[in-house]
């Protein structure tokens, strides 16, 4: 039987040599509606360098409901500049290939048959490997390298794959559109290998001066544009795959605001100051701690007087934001031109110095005007030191308090 199903493969070879059937090149999602076909998977293929020969492994399955298949026949022309046919090992017990390339009419033919009429082969399972050596380390091969196909299976005739490779997949952003100035933008490639190939080094070019080693890393773009973005990968027979895409970067806006308290009414008039080099910005969000609006400039009112951090968020009509808080004043503040301390050092860890040309007494408030600590003296021309070590990190307030008076200055913890 197998001899017959040889003949039978070569006498109809040279009918078909030019005859373009059914189920050539085909995407993979249609295997799910052919029968009886057999796939000569290149995305799954695997490449290796053995003594300095460069080899390219070719998994053969077939994909069928037939539970009673037990002749694989199949022969095609293969692109003699690439590759030379090397050998055909079975990847299931108790099948036997039969493999042979024709140096008249180049053609490599195959007839598979089982041990015994009761074989059956496992379904939507690589049943064959073909080996061939490659003409170089980098040597890419396509389905368009196969040509003049034909199968049988049980000797009667059948569909035929050549299945990818699979395009190389693009490099990754990991966050949602749009792309801002001043974003930590974070590029990512997920695979370890390409085409089969293991991937040795990553190099990037983000189009804005910026260059990275690394398999994923962050960009900062300053300024709006479209930025050329390249993945150079490289392989570890040095085969060398880039990867490019451009990536639009959209103005981001820079939030500012200024504000006036008027203490008969109690009302901190907001004066929004935003702006954005391109674009427009159609949406303002603040947040006053206890409430928040949307108005472009909003009056608010405090529930007490102090000191208060309000929160201004810009965004643009592309989705682009950025956000300031400042530290608001709703007190009345007398300030006295002849008397001034300041403090050092300032953001402060552990104590701050403060240096002051008059004698008064001190305390420190956070930015609601809390009191925080009992009164303490600080003398005049004097350094004084304060222990602020177990304040939580953020804004303070050194205050001096006289009678009719209150300087303030502003200071930093950062633990």
């Amino acid at each position: 039987m197998k001899k017959l199903i040889l003949v039978f493969t070569l006498a109809l070879a040279g009918f078909f040599c030019s005859t373009d059937v059914q189920g050539f090149n085909r995407n993979s999602e249609e295997l799910l509606t052919l029968t009886d076909t057999v796939v000569f998977d290149l995305s799954s293929a695997t490449y290796s360098n053995s003594g300095g020969i460069y080899y390219i492994d070719i998994p053969v399955l077939i994909y069928s409901t037939n539970t009673g298949i037990n002749a694989l026949d199949f022969w095609f022309n293969f692109n003699l500049n690439k590759m030379t046919y090397v050998s055909t090992v079975p990847l299931v017990s108790g099948l036997d290939p039969f493999t042979n390339y024709n140096v008249n009419n180049l053609v490599l033919s195959n007839t598979t048959s089982g041990t015994s009429a009761s074989f059956s082969t496992p379904l939507y399972t690589e049943i064959l490997m073909l080996r061939f050596s490659l003409a170089s380390a980098c040597t890419e091969i396509i389905p368009a390298d196969f040509t003049n196909p034909f199968a049988l299976v049980n000797g009667i005739l059948s569909s035929y794959l050549f299945l990818g490779p699979d395009a190389i997949p693009p490099f990754e952003i990991q966050q949602p559109q749009p792309y801002c100035t001043s974003d930590e933008i974070v590029f990512n490639y997920p695979y370890t290998s390409v085409n089969g190939r293991t991937i040795q080094s990553y190099a990037w070019d983000f189009g804005n001066g910026q260059v990275s080693s690394l398999q994923s890393d962050i960009a900062i773009y300053t300024t709006e544009g479209d930025y050329p973005v390249t993945l150079t990968l490289t392989t570890v027979d040095g085969c060398v795959y880039p990867i490019q895409n451009v990536i639009p970067i959209f103005p981001t806006p820079v939030a500012a605001f200024s504000s006036n308290w008027d203490e008969p009414t109690n009302v901190v008039s907001f004066t929004n100051e935003s702006t954005i080099s391109s674009g427009s910005i159609n949406l303002f969000t603040w947040d006053f701690g206890t409430s928040t609006s949307n108005l472009q400039n909003p009056d608010y009112t405090f529930p007490i007087e102090g000191y208060y951090d309000v929160t201004l968020t810009a965004t643009s009509d592309l989705g682009c934001t950025s956000s300031i808080t400042q530290l608001v004043t709703a007190i009345d503040i007398i300030e006295l031109d002849n008397r001034n301390f300041h403090i050092f050092p300032n953001p402060a860890n552990d104590f701050i110095q403060i240096e002051s040309n008059f004698h008064t007494v001190g305390r420190i408030t956070d930015v609601t005007g809390r009191i925080l600590t009992e009164n303490f003296i600080i003398q005049a021309n004097q350094v004084t030191s304060f222990d602020v070590s177990t304040l939580a990190t953020g804004y303070y307030f050194l205050e001096s308090v006289d009678v009719d008076t209150v300087l303030r200055e502003r200071f930093v913890v950062e633990n």
